[in-house]
């Protein structure tokens, strides 16, 4: 088993939240703020550890106004730090933040989780509204 899934999960505890374990692979951790949002999955890699959270799916989304919702994604990947959005291999939007696991510290970890709810709020606030509009 690996040190960065024991590494991981102390600092979900210490973080004082709720977390489900996966087969050791990963954790689900549910957002405690009010948001679409339904899991959080913590990943411990051999080298990085990250969040990742599908905040929608994509195949509702007209053809015609693709292009302009990849623009906003990629427009608000540049400006915001420490999160990404993307899509996956179920054609979801995703929100993925990874962090190195050489050198990782507690604080590193709650200030990269603390990122990733700021991200899911910001997609629900500023963001999901804005991409059906087209």
């Amino acid at each position: 088993m690996s040190t960065t899934w024991f590494i991981a999960k102390e600092y979900l505890k210490r973080l004082d939240i709720d977390f489900e374990e996966h087969g050791r692979k990963t954790f689900s951790v549910q957002s405690e703020r009010q948001t679409e949002t339904k899991v959080i999955e913590v990943f411990p890699g051999a080298n990085w550890i990250t969040l990742t959270t599908r905040l929608m799916s994509l195949d509702d989304l007209p053809s015609k106004g693709r292009r302009e919702v990849y623009e906003k994604l990629l427009k608000a990947n540049a400006t915001l730090v420490e999160v990404n959005f993307g899509i996956d291999k179920k054609n979801c939007l995703i929100l993925r933040n990874a962090l190195p696991v050489t050198g990782i510290s507690y604080d590193l970890f709650s200030c990269t989780y603390e990122a990733h709810l700021a991200g899911i709020k910001f997609f629900f606030e500023k963001m999901k509204d804005q991409l059906y509009s087209e």
